[in-house]
């Protein structure tokens, strides 16, 4: 027997009316949320990415070293790379020119001209130290730059600084790192030339103040006009060939040592020593 419709819909409402007082009923309650934050770790995150990214700029640049130079020897945060006391890196037969070239990161394009320019002319290069982001305030206020010519005694000592320094105004106290350099170089007995920086823009005032303090040893290098190298500040690789072929002829023509014979190509970089620095 079929069922009243009305029936069946009563039915349907109050099952619909039963359901709302259930929910109402379970909704006067105060249930507590349980749930935990947690903190993402992004400072883990970025540790890591910069660890894999410093993996393969360093394998690179280990890579593009072994190319260059049989061995290169790597101090970091200014402390310098530890020869054993009177030890000679390099021994030099009698009346060789012992050269040590030192300074900041314009060494990497000076480098490879100042060996080849060494070896054509009978001399040797015994090390070349690259201090990275130096200035004078670095080299003349602390005993790094006593340290190296202690260990290396070298007869002659190319020195190119002052990149880092083109927009200081703190003049009275680099003219004092400047003399402080000089009197380290005269003390151990050396000749010397001071290559003032291959300055992309104006400086502040600098360049002047080494003219001043270096009298003739002074290469004034912001004189020359240069290609840039993709960062647009330092010296291309053939640039800073002409850089320093300026200087070698400079050299000769002051009596600081003989580097007439000129380099017309670079050939493949011999085997120097060579000491990577960063400042703090």
């Amino acid at each position: 027997m079929a069922q009243d419709p009305q029936i069946r819909l009563r039915k349907v409402g109050v099952g619909f009316l039963l359901t709302f007082c259930l929910f109402f009923f379970l909704g006067s309650f105060n249930f507590p949320l349980s749930f935990e934050l947690r903190k993402a770790e992004i400072g883990s995150f970025f540790k890591q990415d910069k660890k894999e990214s410093n993996r393969h700029v360093n394998s690179k640049t280990k890579e593009n070293t072994k190319k260059i130079v049989d061995s290169t020897e790597t101090a970091q945060q200014h402390t310098p790379v530890k020869v054993a006391k009177g030890e000679t890196p390099v021994d030099t037969p009698e009346g060789v020119e012992r050269v040590l070239l030192l300074g900041d990161s314009q060494l990497e394009g000076l480098r490879s001209p100042v060996s080849a320019y060494c070896d054509a002319n009978g001399h040797v290069l015994v090390a070349t130290v690259i201090y990275y982001g130096s200035s004078t305030k670095q080299w003349g206020s602390s005993d790094t730059l006593d340290y190296f010519l202690d260990v290396y005694k070298p007869s002659v000592v190319v020195f190119a600084i002052g990149l880092n320094e083109l927009f200081v105004n703190d003049f009275d106290q680099r003219a004092v790192c400047m003399r402080n350099i000089i009197k380290s170089f005269n003390a151990h007995n050396v000749r010397y030339s001071w290559i003032g920086p291959a300055a992309w823009t104006k400086d502040k005032g600098i360049i002047s103040v080494m003219q001043k303090e270096v009298g003739s040893h002074f290469f004034a290098s912001h004189e020359l006009k240069m290609e840039r190298s993709a960062d647009g500040r330092h010296p291309s690789k053939s640039a800073a060939k002409l850089w320093f072929d300026q200087v070698a002829l400079s050299l000769t023509e002051k009596g600081v040592i003989d580097l007439s014979k000129k380099v017309e190509t670079l050939p493949k970089l011999k085997f120097t020593r060579t000491i990577l620095m960063n400042v703090k």
